[in-house]
């Protein structure tokens, strides 16, 4: 999905919910800013879709439990807090995201 709606709030909405819980992370843009969304348990998380490592597309990355890998690298995050395993002064930026019906909302 591309430069999504706005809505009143300030959130963008930047994909459908049953997409990503059958397993399928999404990606989307809002202006320049690259996001990939993700379902992480009972939750839908999105996060900047680009590795703070050297720039990766997470949206191609694999999630077990709450860890996402990146494909280039292997490099790994917490989809809870944005922390690196591999090097603790990286940090995967969480975007707050808000559910309405089958759509994911993402506030930046």
């Amino acid at each position: 999905m591309n430069d999504e709606a706005q809505s009143p709030t300030g959130e963008h909405v930047v994909g459908s919910v049953a997409a990503v819980r059958a397993g399928k992370a999404t990606k989307a843009k809002i202006g320049a800013r690259k996001i990939a969304v993700f379902a992480c348990g009972d939750d839908i998380v999105a996060t900047n879709g680009q590795c703070p490592h050297a720039g990766g597309p997470l949206h191609d990355g694999e999630v077990e439990g709450t860890i996402l890998t990146c494909p280039w690298h292997g490099w790994t995050y917490d989809l809870r807090t944005g922390a690196c395993e591999e090097d603790p002064d990286l940090t995967l930026e969480i975007y707050p995201v808000r559910i309405d019906g089958d759509d994911i909302l993402v506030k930046i």
